[in-house]
């Protein structure tokens, strides 16, 4: 028998578990600062900049409306840069925004669009093909 220590022994188990618990602090350290030097990056506090809206035009263009102090700014991004569009004064009134459908029922009306007539409701019962002509 040699007199190296074993490999499963309590103290290199420990040693490794105490190795890996500073990894993790270290670990756990670094997403703390990083989130300290950028707050908008971990969900802080809004600043004097923030965007306001966003509306994606192409593949890899948008509008953006900045709220900068009490100015607004249209922006357009594109790959090539970005431009100011317009500049607004005043603030335009925030839109009060409806929450989103459930996504079952999202689900359901796209299912129904690709094949209607075969889909049954929550209940359980088939729900009847609806006409186009009869909506309002």
């Amino acid at each position: 028998m040699s007199n190296s220590p074993a490999v499963f022994s309590v103290s290199a188990m420990l040693e490794l578990l105490s190795a890996l618990v500073v990894v993790l602090l270290v670990f756990l350290g670094l997403i703390w600062v990083l989130r300290r030097l950028q707050p908008s990056l971990g969900g802080g506090q809004r600043g004097a900049l923030h965007i306001v809206a966003s509306l994606p035009l192409g593949a890899r263009e948008r509008l953006l409306l900045i709220q900068l102090g009490e100015q607004q700014l249209l922006l357009g991004v594109t790959p090539a840069g970005i431009t100011l569009l317009h500049t607004l004064e005043a603030a335009l009134p925030e839109a009060q925004v409806s929450p989103p459908a459930p996504f079952a029922g999202w689900l359901h009306k796209a299912m129904e669009r690709r094949s209607p007539g075969r889909w049954k409701s929550a209940n359980g019962k088939a729900e009847e093909q609806h006409s186009d002509s009869s909506s309002p």
